[in-house]
This record gives C-alpha cells, sequence and structure tokens, in this order.
C-alpha cells in the first residue's frame, strides 16, 4: 500500500512537472515579405521577384516555436503556394529586458508541399524545405513581430530556390 502511495505521489510530481515544462502558447499570424523565385527551364535561369503573403497558426514555449503556414506568390504568370510545417528554435533571449520587449533570435527549418505554375503550361508540385533564421522580439504579452530570412528547395524539376525576406505579425493567446 505505501509503495502504490509512493509511486502515485511520484507519478503525480512528474506528469505536473511535464505539462509545466511543455506547456506553451498558441500563436495567429500573418506575414508579408520579398521572395525571389529563382527557376531553370531549358537551360534558362530566371529570377522572378514580388512580394509573397502568408498565413500561419501554431504554438511556441521559451526555447521553441512551432506553427503551420501557407505561403502564396504571384508575378509574371509564375504562381506558388506552400504549405510547411516550421519549426524554430530561439536562440537565446535578451539579455537587456525591459517591461514591453524582448528580443528573440532564432534558427530554424521547414518542410511541406508545394504547388507551382506558370504561363508556359507547367503545373507541377512537390516537396519544398529549407532553413531559416531571424529575429522575434515580443511588444506586448499578445504581440510578437518577427524579421526573418527563409531560404527553401524543392523538388519540383523547374524550379531552382525561392528565397524570402519575410515580416511577420503574431498573435499569442
Amino acid at each position: 500500500m505505501f509503495n502504490k502511495i509512493i509511486l502515485a505521489s511520484l507519478v503525480t510530481l512528474t506528469l505536473s512537472h511535464a505539462s509545466d515544462e511543455f506547456s506553451s502558447e498558441r500563436i495567429l499570424g500573418i506575414e508579408v515579405g520579398y521572395s525571389s523565385l529563382n527557376t531553370n527551364k531549358n537551360g534558362l535561369n530566371t529570377s522572378t521577384n514580388s512580394a509573397e503573403f502568408g498565413l500561419k497558426i501554431g504554438a511556441q514555449n521559451k526555447e521553441w516555436r512551432t506553427t503551420i503556414a501557407g505561403n502564396f506568390f504571384t508575378k509574371e504568370g509564375h504562381k506558388y503556394k506552400k504549405v510547411m510545417l516550421e519549426f524554430d528554435r530561439f536562440v537565446w533571449a535578451s539579455l537587456y529586458k525591459t517591461d514591453s520587449i524582448v528580443f528573440k533570435p532564432y534558427l530554424g527549418g521547414h518542410i511541406g508541399w508545394m504547388k507551382y505554375t506558370d504561363n508556359f503550361s507547367l503545373d507541377d508540385n512537390g516537396m519544398v524545405y529549407g532553413g531559416q533564421a531571424g529575429l522575434a522580439w515580443n511588444v506586448l504579452n499578445e504581440v510578437d513581430f518577427d524579421l526573418g530570412y527563409r531560404y527553401s528547395l524543392t523538388n519540383i524539376e523547374e524550379v531552382d530556390n525561392i528565397s524570402s525576406v519575410v515580416f511577420g505579425v503574431n498573435y499569442i493567446y
């Protein structure tokens, strides 16, 4: 009987500690960026630059942020839609903390699916993956700003890579 009480106490303490360690804040965000879509068709390399727009939803804690993001790009007949799982590791929180602003640089990666079309009757889709780095800063308890660089590769034959500078606003609830 005594062993069962001790075991039950240990399990309860462990689970309560684990819930504190893995608790997170939910995120709902929008982002806009400047993207460069680099394609290679019949040996001809081209670069198309334009705005990219996106939405994301996810969660974060003090060390990690994980989101599902959807991004859209259209320019001169080139269009893509991406859905990605993004995961970021906050490298550190700023050493100088005021009452309202905390800076958090991050490194991360992403993997997902992309649909690409162009005016030349190409309609293809495939996997997209890559890395990202940036700076998130918390200006209010409920609002994060995010400035980052994202580099993506894909297995779509005519798309070499996509590089983007992205600014986002995240509502934390």
